[in-house]
Protein backbone atom coordinates (compact mmCIF):
# COMPACT_ATOMS: atom_id res chain seq x y z
CA UNK A 1 0.00 0.00 0.00
CA UNK A 2 1.49 3.36 -0.74
CA UNK A 3 2.13 6.38 1.69
CA UNK A 4 -0.89 7.86 0.27
CA UNK A 5 -3.44 5.29 0.95
CA UNK A 6 -2.20 4.38 4.25
CA UNK A 7 -2.71 8.11 5.53
CA UNK A 8 -6.13 7.62 3.64
CA UNK A 9 -6.80 4.49 5.90
CA UNK A 10 -5.51 6.25 8.68
CA UNK A 11 -7.40 9.11 8.54
CA UNK A 12 -10.78 7.07 7.99
CA UNK A 13 -9.07 4.81 11.55
CA UNK A 14 -9.08 8.38 13.61
CA UNK A 15 -12.61 9.56 11.77
CA UNK A 16 -14.14 5.99 13.37
CA UNK A 17 -12.07 6.40 16.33
CA UNK A 18 -13.19 9.89 17.26
CA UNK A 19 -16.84 8.52 16.60
CA UNK A 20 -16.93 5.49 18.16
CA UNK A 21 -15.74 7.97 21.21
CA UNK A 22 -18.88 10.34 20.70
CA UNK A 23 -21.02 7.21 20.51
CA UNK A 24 -19.82 5.85 24.06
CA UNK A 25 -19.80 9.94 25.64
CA UNK A 26 -23.48 9.67 24.30
CA UNK A 27 -23.81 6.08 25.89
CA UNK A 28 -22.27 7.49 29.09
CA UNK A 29 -24.88 10.36 29.59
CA UNK A 30 -27.47 8.21 28.75
CA UNK A 31 -26.67 5.87 31.64
CA UNK A 32 -25.93 8.70 34.05
CA UNK A 33 -29.44 10.18 33.27
CA UNK A 34 -31.55 6.45 33.87
CA UNK A 35 -29.43 6.72 37.01
CA UNK A 36 -30.37 10.13 37.93
CA UNK A 37 -34.28 9.69 36.98
CA UNK A 38 -33.91 6.47 39.45
CA UNK A 39 -32.84 8.46 42.20
CA UNK A 40 -35.47 11.11 41.30
CA UNK A 41 -37.97 8.13 41.62
CA UNK A 42 -36.59 6.59 44.51
CA UNK A 43 -36.71 10.04 46.29
CA UNK A 44 -39.90 10.80 45.51
CA UNK A 45 -41.00 7.04 46.60
CA UNK A 46 -39.67 8.18 50.04
CA UNK A 47 -41.10 11.14 50.38
CA UNK A 48 -44.77 10.41 49.11
CA UNK A 49 -44.33 7.00 51.66
CA UNK A 50 -43.77 9.56 54.55
CA UNK A 51 -46.79 11.85 53.70
CA UNK A 52 -48.83 8.91 52.83
CA UNK A 53 -48.39 6.78 56.11
CA UNK A 54 -48.66 9.78 58.36
CA UNK A 55 -45.40 10.25 59.49
CA UNK A 56 -45.55 13.73 59.46
CA UNK A 57 -48.24 13.44 62.32
CA UNK A 58 -51.20 13.58 60.58
CA UNK A 59 -54.21 11.63 60.48
CA UNK A 60 -54.95 9.59 56.98
CA UNK A 61 -58.12 7.71 56.45
CA UNK A 62 -58.58 4.58 55.16
CA UNK A 63 -59.49 5.71 51.44
CA UNK A 64 -56.36 8.17 51.25
CA UNK A 65 -54.56 5.02 52.78
CA UNK A 66 -55.16 2.67 49.95
CA UNK A 67 -55.12 5.72 47.00
CA UNK A 68 -51.22 5.97 48.58
CA UNK A 69 -50.45 2.65 48.13
CA UNK A 70 -52.00 1.77 45.27
CA UNK A 71 -49.72 5.17 44.03
CA UNK A 72 -46.57 3.65 46.04
CA UNK A 73 -46.90 0.04 44.11
CA UNK A 74 -47.20 2.12 40.88
CA UNK A 75 -43.76 4.19 41.84
CA UNK A 76 -42.75 0.66 42.51
CA UNK A 77 -43.38 -0.13 39.08
CA UNK A 78 -41.98 2.82 37.39
CA UNK A 79 -38.82 2.25 39.32
CA UNK A 80 -38.62 -1.73 38.31
CA UNK A 81 -38.77 -0.30 34.54
CA UNK A 82 -36.65 2.35 35.38
CA UNK A 83 -34.23 -0.66 36.79
CA UNK A 84 -34.38 -2.68 33.64
CA UNK A 85 -33.53 0.60 31.41
CA UNK A 86 -30.24 1.41 33.48
CA UNK A 87 -29.59 -2.44 32.33
CA UNK A 88 -29.93 -2.08 28.99
CA UNK A 89 -28.21 1.22 28.99
CA UNK A 90 -24.66 -0.68 30.92
CA UNK A 91 -25.37 -2.66 28.58
CA UNK A 92 -25.48 -0.21 25.33
CA UNK A 93 -22.07 1.20 27.33
CA UNK A 94 -20.41 -1.65 27.41
CA UNK A 95 -20.64 -2.29 23.49
CA UNK A 96 -19.92 1.19 23.23
CA UNK A 97 -16.92 0.54 25.08
CA UNK A 98 -15.88 -2.53 23.24
CA UNK A 99 -16.52 -0.96 20.07
CA UNK A 100 -13.88 2.31 21.08
CA UNK A 101 -11.37 0.07 22.34
CA UNK A 102 -11.56 -1.72 19.10
CA UNK A 103 -11.45 1.28 17.01
CA UNK A 104 -8.51 2.67 19.27
CA UNK A 105 -6.94 -0.25 18.66
CA UNK A 106 -6.98 -0.11 14.58
CA UNK A 107 -5.86 3.15 15.06
CA UNK A 108 -2.38 2.42 16.67
CA UNK A 109 -1.70 0.07 15.35
CA UNK A 110 -2.10 1.92 11.49
CA UNK A 111 -0.36 4.47 13.10
CA UNK A 112 2.48 1.49 14.35
CA UNK A 113 2.72 0.73 10.86
CA UNK A 114 3.14 4.08 9.60
CA UNK A 115 5.79 4.67 11.71
CA UNK A 116 7.53 1.27 11.08
CA UNK A 117 7.17 1.98 7.42
CA UNK A 118 8.75 5.95 7.92
CA UNK A 119 11.69 4.37 9.31
CA UNK A 120 12.19 1.59 6.46
CA UNK A 121 12.32 4.64 4.09
CA UNK A 122 14.88 6.87 6.24
CA UNK A 123 16.75 3.95 6.58
CA UNK A 124 17.15 3.31 2.58
CA UNK A 125 17.86 6.61 2.22
CA UNK A 126 20.61 7.27 4.58
CA UNK A 127 21.88 3.45 3.01
CA UNK A 128 21.89 5.37 -0.23
CA UNK A 129 23.18 8.74 0.86
CA UNK A 130 26.11 6.91 2.23
CA UNK A 131 26.48 4.91 -0.93
CA UNK A 132 26.78 7.76 -3.03
CA UNK A 133 29.04 9.36 -0.27
CA UNK A 134 31.76 6.60 -0.43
CA UNK A 135 31.40 6.27 -4.73
CA UNK A 136 32.17 10.20 -4.90
CA UNK A 137 35.16 9.32 -2.13
CA UNK A 138 36.22 6.68 -4.09
CA UNK A 139 36.14 8.84 -7.75
CA UNK A 140 38.45 11.86 -5.60
CA UNK A 141 40.69 9.23 -4.36
CA UNK A 142 41.00 8.15 -7.76
CA UNK A 143 41.04 11.63 -9.21
CA UNK A 144 43.37 12.62 -6.89
CA UNK A 145 45.83 9.56 -7.02
CA UNK A 146 45.78 10.22 -11.22
CA UNK A 147 46.56 13.98 -10.25
CA UNK A 148 49.38 13.32 -8.33
CA UNK A 149 47.70 15.58 -5.82
CA UNK A 150 47.52 14.37 -2.04
CA UNK A 151 46.04 15.38 1.08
Amino acid sequence: MSRDQLGVVQRLAERHEKEAGMRLSNAQGSLASAEGQLKQISDYRQDYHRLATGDQGSSIDTHQLQAARHFLSELDKIAGRQRTAIRQAEQALEQQRVSWVEAKRRLVAIEQLRAKRKKARLFIEEKREQRLLDELYVVQTRFSARSGYQE
